[in-house]
């Protein structure tokens, strides 16, 4: 008999100002820019629809943004804007989705952000295992060195080192919805510092920023120190999915990501 296994709600984060030229295009909204003939969100919507693990779908823009999703016209998915920062955005989400008419309780969260066009629902679906697992109030993805150079090797990924080996963040989570909103300013933070280990580290302390120089930082370290930062419990999931951590951050990732598709 097969095992029914928990459904999550998902949040797709399309932040608004967020956009990319390209040469055939200009510039444009970057989920709705096309890689190979098809928009960025068609590849991310095609992922969430083959994983056996999400329930609705909100995906959030800023205002500005917001009237070029509506024209999609996308059944499956509940729209909404902020244009606030990404934390925020996640929780106007999270209000949408608890909105729902008839709609069962949300206690957890899916969220992934909108330039990831090699995500597949197996991906997901593995993480979602690893993390539900951890029985954390927040779990995210890094992904090892290995695996982005045996998958991705020309697309450039920003690395820091542990004693487990080198990791790069992934761009999904698992997240409680008791962390909103009192931990949204925290969140923030951590974003905006995430492609920059030695400040990512210096922010947790001047011990951590000591360990990672000496190359002496365990994971377990970086997991106790954001859990007594944000007051919960916060857990990583290491996942040789690729596809997790592999995003387009600059215009020149577009062409070379085209290879791989």
């Amino acid at each position: 008999m097969t095992e029914t296994k928990r459904k999550y709600d998902l949040v797709l984060l399309a932040g608004g100002g967020a956009t990319v030229t390209t040469a055939e295009e200009g510039p444009q909204i970057r989920a709705l820019a096309k890689l190979k003939g098809r928009r960025l969100l068609d590849y991310i919507l095609a992922a969430v629809r083959d994983s056996r693990r999400i329930g609705l779908v909100a995906l959030v823009t800023g205002s500005r943004e917001l009237p070029a999703f509506e024209k999609l016209q996308l059944p499956e998915v509940l729209l909404c804007s902020c244009d606030g920062s990404m934390a925020e955005a996640a929780y106007t989400a999270i209000q949408r989705l608890q909105a729902q008419p008839g709609h069962e309780a949300i206690t957890k969260v899916v969220t992934v952000c909108d330039d990831l066009p090699f995500l597949s629902g197996e991906a997901l679906d593995d993480f979602i295992g690893r993390a539900e697992k951890l029985e954390a109030d927040g779990a995210y993805a890094i992904v090892t060195k290995e695996a982005c150079g045996r998958d991705f090797p020309t697309l450039h990924r920003t690395f820091f080192h542990l004693s487990e080996g080198d990791f790069t963040g992934g761009n999904v989570s698992l997240v409680s919805v008791n962390l909103f909103p009192d931990c949204i300013e925290e969140m923030r933070r951590v974003y905006e510092l995430r492609k920059n280990p030695l400040q990512l580290a210096n922010w947790l302390g001047c011990r951590f920023l000591a360990k990672l120089v000496l190359r002496r930082l365990r994971l377990q370290d970086v997991e106790e120190r954001v859990s007594f930062l944000f007051g919960y419990r916060g857990r990583a999931v290491v996942t040789d999915y690729a596809s997790i951590g592999t995003d387009l951050d600059k215009p020149k990732d577009w062409a070379e990501a085209e290879k791989y598709l």
